[in-house]
């Protein structure tokens, strides 16, 4: 399983959950190493289709990686991050014949929303951040799209996230 973004905060917690569960095949992809699982550490920048390629299994792919924070500067990094580094892992994908992928977007495509909107509100980003991931979900809907029954996408709109050592939104 490849977990690209997997040194953060929500990548370690989801390895510790994967590993009590027994899964033995796990990649950590990402421009930062893990503190906690050097061993599954490699170092993928996804705005580098090549490198993504190098770096890759053959398995599904869990993409929590993103240009998120709000001082983010130039703020370009969230347009190749988020966006292309979406067509990157889609295309990768494409060319191994990987067939599912979990994205985790944000509730941030949703802007300065109404409390209790859902899944179905109106997309509104008051942000880059916001913008560039309402896009790259596109890219993955369209990935999927290709091939519907073959391709299975999900799509997570964490709202806030934040725990020990982690600063939040």
């Amino acid at each position: 399983m490849n977990i690209i973004g997997g040194s953060g905060f929500i990548g370690t917690r989801l390895i510790d959950r994967l590993i009590r569960q027994k899964y033995s095949c796990i990649k950590i992809l990402d421009i930062a190493p893990s503190a906690k699982y050097k061993e599954l550490f490699h170092y993928v920048d996804v705005r580098c289709a090549t490198n993504l390629r190098e770096g890759m299994l053959n398995g599904p792919i869990i993409n929590l990686a993103a240009e998120h924070r709000d001082d983010v500067r130039p703020v370009t990094l969230y347009d190749e991050v988020n966006v292309l580094g979406s067509r990157n892992i889609c295309d990768f994908a494409r060319s191994r014949g990987i067939n599912k992928i979990i994205f985790t977007s944000s509730v941030a495509v949703y802007g300065f929303a109404p409390l209790g909107t859902g899944e179905s509100g109106d997309i509104a980003p008051f942000n880059d951040y916001g913008r560039t991931k309402w896009e790259a979900e596109q890219i993955y809907k369209q990935w999927q799209a290709e091939a519907p029954q073959e391709r299975m996408l999900v799509i997570v709109r964490p709202t806030v996230v934040f725990g020990e050592r982690n600063r939040g939104n």
